[in-house]
């Protein structure tokens, strides 16, 4: 889940905070959470920002400072380019869940992957893409986001 899909996760737990509500309660600028939840590139580099927003929400800093490198453009470059390729994929699920398969299609909030190489017709998963964490080529022992650093873009 990227750092933009995170925070607007825990507004919608916390009952459905405005980014002014969580601006007045953290001391962060209400601009500034705006811009953390629309931008779908590399966002939330001031830690001091990250670190008031997290004791707003009663969260630890690496909740959020680990999400950094998951921004859904990277996310979208990376299943552009394994779909392109035929090359099976697997997504880590925020429940630590992994689906390997093969993109079948991508939109701005799912993806369907269709499991294994068995020969099987089967029904792709569904997944959100809020609720992705990490990604890999299947053939890559090393996570995307994890394992490169919050700035590889």
């Amino acid at each position: 889940m990227s750092l933009s899909d995170h925070i607007k996760y825990l507004r919608a737990v916390k009952g459905g905070l405005t980014p002014w509500e969580i601006a007045e309660g953290s001391g962060v600028a209400a601009r500034e959470i705006h811009l953390l939840e629309v931008k779908h590139r590399l966002v939330g580099e001031n830690d001091a920002v990250l670190q008031r927003i997290a004791d707003f929400f009663e969260v630890p800093l690496e909740e959020f400072s680990s999400r950094r490198g998951a921004f859904r453009k990277r996310l979208t470059a990376f299943l552009e380019e394994s779909q392109e390729d035929s090359a099976p994929i697997t997504l880590k699920l925020e429940s630590g869940e992994e689906i390997t398969g093969k993109i079948d299609w991508y939109g701005r909030e799912a993806i369907a992957v269709v499991p294994g190489d068995t020969g099987e017709v089967t029904h792709p998963y569904i997944i959100q893409r809020a609720y992705v964490a990490d990604w890999r080529r299947a053939s890559n022992p090393r996570w995307e986001v994890a394992e490169s650093g919050a700035g590889d873009e």
